[in-house]
């Protein structure tokens, strides 16, 4: 999606597919050479609400799946290997970090990802933050946290750089996790209030 001005806004991913909808506030993400080249949407209340939904709507049977989680976790860490020159473009692009520094980030990434085993259990929804110096790397870790433990969970994007984690959102779809399993939000502070408050943190 464009706005008036041409800059395009990357989208939420709700359901396990990239989600909009009418947004009044966007963030400027400003690349490493202070470009703005895209915007996210800040999600407000109507949007964490949707997103908390769908990751419910997954629970219980997602924490029952022991086998199948990690058989999906695995894969998925095989295709952020098969991409990894890709992802560790787009972290260089925003945060500045050198080549080797952003392929090194997408290293731990995927160990993350391979190294899982999943329990049985879950049936709650765990909000995760990415950081802008780690964006990759500190939402993967969270996620797999969650996922080993039966969880689904929710990632509220560093808006410094949120590009990573959509792409990661399409790797997901193409591992074919189920709907509510990842959803990602884009915001701030109070995007996160928000989350915190609905689930009661």
């Amino acid at each position: 999606m464009k706005l008036d001005d041409g800059i395009p806004a990357i989208p939420l991913w709700i359901d396990g597919h990239a989600w909009f909808s009418v947004f009044e506030e966007f963030i400027d993400i400003r690349e490493a050479d202070g470009s703005v080249n895209f915007r996210v949407p800040k999600c407000g209340v109507d949007e964490v609400g949707r997103a908390i939904a769908s990751a419910l709507d997954l629970q219980p049977t997602w924490g029952e799946e022991t086998m199948q989680r990690e058989a999906l976790v695995a894969e998925l860490g095989a295709l952020l290997d098969q991409f990894a020159g890709d992802f560790a473009k787009l972290i260089s692009r925003e945060t500045g970090k050198a080549p080797e520094s952003s392929r090194e980030e997408v290293a731990q990434a995927v160990a993350a990802l391979r190294g899982a085993s999943c329990a049985s259990g879950g049936g709650s929804v765990q909000i995760v933050c990415s950081n802008a110096e780690n964006p990759l790397l500190s939402a993967v870790e969270g996620m797999v946290r969650a996922w080993t433990a039966g969880d689904t969970v929710v990632v509220l994007s560093d808006p410094r750089s949120p590009s990573v984690l959509f792409a990661f959102a399409e790797l997901s779809a193409r591992a074919e996790f189920p709907a509510g399993a990842y959803c990602l939000l884009h915001g701030d502070g109070s995007t996160q209030q928000a989350l915190e408050s609905a689930l009661g943190s």
